[in-house]
């Protein structure tokens, strides 16, 4: 479909879709960030680029609103990129296809894959005010931020000459009628098990192998989709192996599932191999606790899919398998280490409040005939005490498990100022674009707001953006309504600051 068939903004729409054509994997921003480079140089814009690769564009204020404040907006290039099962698509090579759901055509997602709304819409937002000639402005600068979602390196990395003003407006909200005040602190957790000699062995040439997959799932963001009681395909795989293996002689031979740590794992597989006396009972056993497992998830996940097969030796991964007590031990760590919801924002029930999501699990043999496992998780946590509680006891799980755990990355968090001058003023605008009064919330999701305020203490900040549903996962989607509504009120808060004297 085109652009203009989406109607007003025309500016907004023309720039996403443009974008969309670009791809944009985190850490693979290089062609987004030349793309916003050109079409602001095009415009007559100042740009300027950092060692980071963040992009700032700078507007300066029409005639006689010099004095006014300077106004940032913040928005970053990269996308999660997830896709629906079978999909041959390639983030790093080919575009985004938008499409309207076919379900319900108020509403835009992608073919296959993520639309990357999240955050292009914002990055598209942030280039429309810029190229609007009918705006009343002061002064515009525009931040393009990179790798936001795999550690937000671009905001940790940014050149403090690019916060040159103490207003800032972040575009990387998903509700229309809410102006996010505050995100959650994030910890970035890495595992990983190294079996030497002592713990793996070829599989015998009799051994009966089994692939064993968890599909079908919605997955979904691990901030703002992880109070709604979604299945977590690693996990859920682990658990079901671990319990129908337990006493048997099996060995894990692959594992994998999910591909990053923000977004709930839709997909998980692994292959073990057992005794040709073992195979049938195993068998029987996966098939009934998979029926105790698509009852649990009816609700929350009713396309979950488990699927048991004999593989021949050739598909079965990774020629080496961890001895049998090893790979127990590491598949009951995974099944019992913290995930999930662990608790929610008191007075709030949409809001979580603590919670972990392992995100990534992948085995690989080494040359000299052994097997690793590593694999990735995000905690998040409205106060610090008790996400670091909660890491303290991911940790234990995973050291029972063999494993060595690192604390990767920690994302800051960013406390709400019911306070604000620019809260105040953007419900004001928000009110006089819309005809209600929105909502001042937090959210459980990661925003680069701590970190920029970490880089100038003084930033008044708040975070807004139109109804995307789903993101971090193939049903990812933006009501179309909202984009134009979204956009007036960010017109109407550009105006009202540009007032200001």
């Amino acid at each position: 479909m085109k652009a203009s068939e989406l109607g007003a903004p025309e500016t907004l729409w023309e720039a996403f879709f443009e974008l969309c054509a670009v791809p944009r994997p985190s850490r693979h921003e290089a062609a987004a960030a030349e793309w916003v480079v050109g079409r602001a140089r095009k415009a007559g814009l100042e740009v300027r680029r950092d060692a980071a690769g963040n992009v700032l564009v700078r507007k300066g204020a029409r005639a006689g609103r010099e004095g006014a404040p300077l106004v940032i907006l913040q928005a970053h290039l990269d996308m999660v990129p997830q896709k629906e099962a079978g999909s041959a698509h390639d983030f790093q090579r080919d575009a985004i296809v938008p499409r309207l759901d076919p379900e319900d055509p108020a509403w835009l997602r992608a073919t296959g894959t993520t639309l990357g709304a999240d955050d292009g819409i914002g990055v598209a937002a942030a280039l429309a005010v810029l190229e609007d000639p009918s705006l009343y402005h002061g002064r515009i600068d525009a931040i393009f931020t990179v790798n936001e979602e795999s550690g937000m390196s671009g905001a940790r990395g940014i050149d403090p000459g690019f916060l040159a003003g103490d207003l800032l407006v972040n575009l990387d909200g998903e509700f229309l009628d809410e102006l996010c005040v505050g995100s959650a602190t994030g910890q970035r957790m890495s595992f990983r098990l190294e079996a030497g000699a002592d713990r793996t062995a070829p599989v015998d040439p009799g051994a009966v192998r089994f692939r064993v997959g968890v599909s079908g799932l919605r997955g979904g963001h691990s901030g703002g989709d992880i109070h709604l009681g979604r299945a977590n395909a690693i996990v859920e795989l682990s658990r079901l192996v671990a319990g129908v293996a337990r006493g048997s002689s099996a060995r894990l031979v692959s594992i994998e599932g999910g591909s990053v740590p923000n977004a709930i794992p839709r997909e998980a597989r692994a292959v073990l191999a057992l005794g040709p006396a073992e195979a049938a009972p195993f068998a029987a056993g996966l098939e009934r606790a998979a029926a105790g497992l698509r009852a649990r998830y009816a609700a929350a996940d009713p396309e979950l899919r488990v699927s048991v097969e004999r593989v021949a030796g050739t598909d079965s991964g990774p020629r080496p398998a961890l001895e049998t007590e090893t790979g127990s031990r590491f598949l009951e760590a995974l099944a019992a280490a913290p995930d999930g919801l662990a608790s929610m924002m008191d007075g709030m029930d949409d809001v979580a409040r603590l919670s972990s999501n392992i995100g990534l699990v992948r085995s690989a043999a080494t040359e000299d005939g052994n097997l690793v496992v590593d694999g990735m998780l995000l905690a998040r946590g409205a106060y610090e005490d008790e996400l670091d509680r909660l890491c303290d006891g991911i940790e234990r799980a995973f050291a029972a498990g063999g494993c060595v755990v690192e604390r990767v990355a920690r994302t800051l968090g960013w406390s709400p100022d019911y306070g604000s001058p620019l809260l105040a003023a953007a419900r004001e605008a928000w009110m006089e674009a819309l005809g209600a009064e929105p909502a001042a919330r937090a959210t459980h999701g990661g925003l680069e707001c701590g970190l920029l305020r970490a880089a100038r203490p003084t930033l008044d900040m708040i975070s807004v953006g139109p109804d995307i549903r789903f993101p971090h996962s193939p049903d990812e989607a933006v009501r179309i309504a909202s984009v134009e509504r979204f956009y007036a009120a960010l017109r109407a808060l550009t105006e009202k600051l540009a007032r200001r004297a």
